[in-house]
């Protein structure tokens, strides 16, 4: 009994500002709600709206660019930055404190450096011509907007899951690579023999939670470009926002936030499902 008492504060919050506005969301999702008068029950017409909505369809290819271009170099660089910071190297606890700055930085505060940085007179863009690259206009260039957006995410995220591959990689019995490296094993085979199947575990975590943090992204975004030019950085989260917020479609924003409950389910669960099999293996 007390350890349920002492769970009790965290469990109230979790049901009065999680659970019941999901069950709130999903009952206005089938209804018309303008936030000014009751909502009106209309059932699944939100949801044929959004099937035929090329607003919608072009937020999912935003958002469904934005992940996959963000965690892809998230999980490879990341985890190449633990190895380099996993063995002894000089003055490693200073770089590990440089490295890690950029995941504890404020959101709102990296996006407005980062809008900074991709003005057409930015850092980016003075890096590109000091090496002789001719300038881009991120902020502008409905091509190049999505990379500068992925660009500023990667110096948020490969930090932070850098830390959780160096705890990973800090598990692991020093003694499994002295006995491979006996047993004549290269590094590049200590490395996948040894290091890669012990890791697993935390690999499937990296991957489960760098998919559902980028696929509800929306700060960054707002700051950095507001979803534009033309709808490029548009993601769901911005998507539903400017629904709800803006033109007043509670209920059409309700269900698309209860599409992409779906599809993040969805896909975690899918993943652990490959992932953990492999874990399990």
């Amino acid at each position: 009994m007390w350890g349920y008492l002492f769970l009790l504060p965290i469990l109230v919050l979790l049901i009065v500002f999680k659970f019941l506005p999901m069950l709130r969301a999903l009952y206005l999702s089938f209804t018309s709600y303008d936030l000014l008068n009751p909502p009106r029950f209309v059932g699944l017409q939100n949801y044929l709206t959004l099937i035929h909505d090329p607003l919608f369809h072009q937020s999912v290819g935003a958002t469904a660019y934005y992940v996959l271009g963000t965690c892809i170099p998230v999980w490879f660089v990341s985890l190449a930055l633990a190895l380099a910071l996993d063995a002894a190297l000089p003055a490693g606890r200073l770089l590990r404190l440089m490295l890690v700055i950029p995941a504890i930085v404020p959101v709102v505060v990296y996006a407005t450096i980062w809008r900074f940085m991709l003005h057409p007179y930015g850092l980016v863009n003075t890096g590109l011509q000091a090496i002789g690259l001719p300038a881009i206009n991120w902020l502008a260039d409905s091509r190049a907007i999505m990379p500068g957006v992925i660009l500023a995410s990667e110096w948020r995220f490969v930090p932070y899951f850098m830390v959780i591959y160096l705890a990973g990689l800090q598990g692991i019995p020093r003694e499994y690579h002295e006995a491979a490296a006996i047993d004549g094993a290269s590094r590049w085979e200590r490395f996948r023999f040894v290091t890669l199947p012990l890791l697993r575990p935390t690999i499937l975590l990296v991957v489960v939670v760098s998919m559902v943090l980028t696929s509800k992204v929306f700060t960054n975004v707002l700051i950095i470009s507001g979803g534009g030019p033309d709808g490029a950085t548009r993601v769901l989260s911005l998507f539903i926002y400017q629904t709800g917020f803006q033109y007043l479609k509670m209920g059409l924003a309700s269900a698309a936030s209860v599409l992409l409950l779906l599809a993040t389910m969805a896909f975690t669960l899918v993943q652990l499902r490959l992932l953990g099999e492999d874990t399990r293996g």
